[in-house]
C-alpha cells in the first residue's frame, strides 16, 4: 500500500528522471496537546457608597490545543467558557523567522509589562487599573516577535478582535515594544520597556474608558467610567515598564496613557500608573523569558511556596470635560504555590475613588471608599 511519504519520494524522482531537480519535503504529522487553565474567585466586600455582593465566581475556564501543525509552522486555538459565555483567546498560526517569530491570528497587542504576563502568572488576582484601561488585549492581525541576550522587539499590525460587534470598516493599528533587560549578576536582572500602539478607529468611532476596582466577583461593577466618546478619528497609547529583580524580591511598575484624537470635540488623555512587590519567603524566583515575568516554581517537592506582594495602583479618568473619576487602590496579597501549576491567591483591596460621575448599580459613584477580601483557586496545564 502506498503511504503519502512514498507517493511524495516517487514523484520526487519522477520529477529529477525528467531533467529537474526537487527535493522532498520534510512532512511531520501534526503533534498537539490539550492546554487549559481554571481561575475560581470569591470575595467579601465592606461596601461604602455603591452596594456591592458578595460573590463566587469562576473568572477563566479555558481550554485549548496547542502544538506543531508542520515541520515550518505550530498553531493555538483557545478558548474561555467562563460564566459570562464563551469567548475566543489565543487563535494563530506561528512559525520561526530568522531569531524571531513570525505569528499570524488573534493574540495580544505588545504593549505593557503587566498585560502580556500571562493571568497564571500575575502577582496578583487581576491586573493594575492603568494595564486594563490602555493596554489592548488580543486583536487579529500579523506581528513578530524577536528576543536575543539582553534585547527584545515585538511588532504588530492589527484590527478588530474575535466577536467584536462593529459595522463599517475595521479599525486598523499598528503597535511596538521595546524591551532592554541585562543581567546585574547571576541572580539579578533589570528590565526597561517603552511600548506605543497608534490606531485608526475608522467607522469604529465611539471609545469608552472604564474599569472595576480590580475584582470581578460581585457583578463586576465599574466605579470610574468615561462613557460613551463620540467621533473619535485616532487614538494613541504609550507606556513604559521598568523592573528589578534580584532571588526571591522583585519590584516593577508601569506608566500607561491613552490620547484620544476625535473630529469633533475635547481630546482627552487619560491614564495612570502602578508599583508592586513581591518577596518568595521560601527562597524561590519568579521565572523571567522573553520581557515577561513567569510564575513560581517550588524548590522541595511538596513544600511549596510562598509569597508576600504588595501594589499601589492609580488611574485617572479625569480630563477636558470628561468626569469618569479617579481610582486609587493599595492591595495587600499572599500567594501559595502548591506546584508549578497549582496556585492559591489571597488578596486585601482598599479601594479609593473620587470626583465620579459614574453610575454603578444605579447610584452615581461620587466618592467611594469600599474595601475587599478576594481569594483566587487556580491550576493550569
Amino acid at each position: 500500500m502506498l503511504t503519502r511519504k512514498t507517493t511524495t519520494l516517487g514523484l520526487a524522482m519522477l520529477i529529477g528522471g525528467a531533467g529537474m531537480t526537487a527535493a522532498a519535503p520534510a512532512l511531520a504529522n501534526p503533534e498537539f496537546k490539550l492546554r487549559g487553565r481554571m481561575h475560581l474567585d470569591a470575595a467579601l466586600w465592606d461596601e461604602d457608597n455603591v452596594p456591592l455582593n458578595d460573590s463566587v465566581f469562576f473568572r477563566r475556564t479555558r481550554i485549548g490545543v496547542t502544538g506543531k501543525i508542520d515541520d515550518v509552522w505550530s498553531g493555538i486555538i483557545e478558548y474561555d467558557f467562563a460564566e459570562n459565555g464563551s469567548s475566543a483567546n489565543d487563535v494563530m498560526i506561528n512559525r520561526k523567522l530568522g531569531d524571531g517569530t513570525l505569528k499570524i491570528g488573534q493574540f495580544k497587542v505588545p504593549m505593557g509589562l503587566n498585560e502580556l504576563t500571562s493571568s497564571n502568572s500575575i502577582l496578583f488576582i487581576e491586573r493594575a487599573t492603568p494595564s486594563n484601561l490602555v493596554a489592548d488585549a488580543r486583536r487579529i492581525g500579523i506581528g513578530y516577535d524577536w528576543f536575543k541576550g539582553d534585547l527584545g522587539f515585538q511588532a504588530m499590525a492589527y484590527g478588530r478582535a474575535i466577536g467584536s460587534s462593529q459595522n463599517g470598516d475595521t479599525p486598523l493599528g499598528l503597535g511596538g515594544r521595546f524591551v532592554y533587560a541585562p543581567k546585574l549578576g547571576d541572580d539579578s536582572f533589570f528590565h526597561f520597556g517603552v511600548s506605543a500602539a497608534y490606531e485608526d478607529r475608522r467607522d469604529d468611532s465611539t471609545a469608552r474608558y472604564r474599569d472595576r476596582p480590580e475584582a470581578r466577583p460581585g457583578g463586576g461593577v465599574r466605579l470610574i467610567d468615561t462613557g460613551n466618546i463620540a467621533d473619535v478619528d485616532t487614538t494613541m497609547k504609550y507606556g513604559i515598564e521598568l523592573a528589578y529583580q534580584t532571588g526571591p524580591f522583585s519590584v516593577e511598575a508601569e506608566y500607561l496613557n491613552v490620547d484620544v484624537n476625535r473630529d469633533v470635540g475635547a481630546e482627552p488623555s487619560f491614564g495612570g500608573y502602578y508599583v508592586q512587590a513581591s518577596y518568595v519567603l521560601t527562597g524561590e524566583k519568579r521565572g523571567y523569558r522573553n520581557g515577561v515575568f513567569r510564575g513560581v516554581t517550588p524548590g522541595q517537592a511538596g513544600r511549596g511556596a510562598w509569597e508576600l506582594a504588595a501594589r499601589f495602583s492609580s488611574a485617572d479618568l479625569i480630563d477636558s470635560g470628561f468626569q469618569g473619576g479617579e481610582q486609587d487602590n493599595f492591595t495587600l496579597g499572599l500567594n501559595y504555590y502548591a506546584s508549578a501549576n497549582v496556585r492559591f491567591m489571597l488578596n486585601y483591596i482598599m479601594i479609593d475613588v473620587s470626583d465620579s460621575a459614574a453610575v454603578a448599580n444605579g447610584v452615581t459613584v461620587g466618592s467611594d471608599k469600599p474595601n475587599v477580601v478576594l481569594a483566587r483557586a487556580q491550576f493550569h496545564f
